[in-house]
């Protein structure tokens, strides 16, 4: 697959078929973003894959925490505001995706369930964990989980799979360290779902919109 054919067709999946990845799979994209760049090839990314029995514990503890109401507690802090340009786009992402999904605004019930599916992983049946030293800058070596994270989107659809990047998959990093296996020294700072994508649900046919390359290109 080319990669602009890849580019365009990568989108967030938001339903998964429960069909498992098989493991090769999984792999491949690794041996593929592992050629992503990063800052002085220092490759600070750590991978860990939530499969099978692991994927469904952890599930199971988010959701739990979620119909608590428990608040996140993320290794790196999550964004609470943003200029008025970057607000609107954040905004305007939930309102698209949900009149796309058929959920009314006074739906209640419908937006609480589309919040628990988040924790549900959307139903994927793997997890893809990024992780960095904590002894590590974090601004240099996001950047790098950035560049190795869109590198195994761009694969993953080269192998038929859909990914979406979850920031509610790392809410809970100490649920994450405890199942993985994960040592106290490591942040985690992103999970990817990662399955095959419902054929015809809205959840997973939807993709949200871009700016017009004019209004993010100037030529000095």
């Amino acid at each position: 697959m080319e990669l602009n054919k890849a580019v365009r067709e990568r989108r967030s999946i938001r339903l998964f078929l429960p069909d498992p990845v098989p493991r090769d799979s999984i792999t491949r994209l690794v041996d593929l973003a592992r050629w992503a760049p990063s800052w002085g090839n220092t490759q600070p990314w750590e991978i860990v894959v939530a499969d099978g029995e692991k994927a469904r514990e952890l599930t199971e503890a988010f959701e739990a925490e979620g119909k608590k109401g428990t608040p996140p507690r993320p290794d790196l802090s999550i964004p609470q505001e943003f200029p008025e340009v970057h607000q609107q786009r954040y905004t305007g992402l939930g309102r698209e995706l949900l009149t796309f999904m058929g959920i009314a605004r006074g739906d209640k019930q419908a937006r609480l369930q589309h919040y628990l599916n988040m924790y549900r992983f959307f139903g994927a049946p793997a997890v893809i964990y990024l992780l960095i030293d904590g002894a590590l800058n974090e601004p240099y070596s996001c950047l790098d989980i950035g560049s190795v994270g869109t590198t195994l989107a761009y694969a993953a659809v080269q192998e038929g799979l859909g990914t979406i990047y979850l920031a509610a998959a790392m809410h809970f990093p100490d649920i994450i360290r405890r199942v993985l296996n994960i040592p106290e020294g490591k942040k985690v700072v992103i999970g990817l779902a990662v399955g095959y994508p419902h054929p015809t649900a809205p959840a997973s046919l939807f993709r949200s919109s871009r700016v017009p390359v004019e209004e993010i290109l100037r030529f000095a």
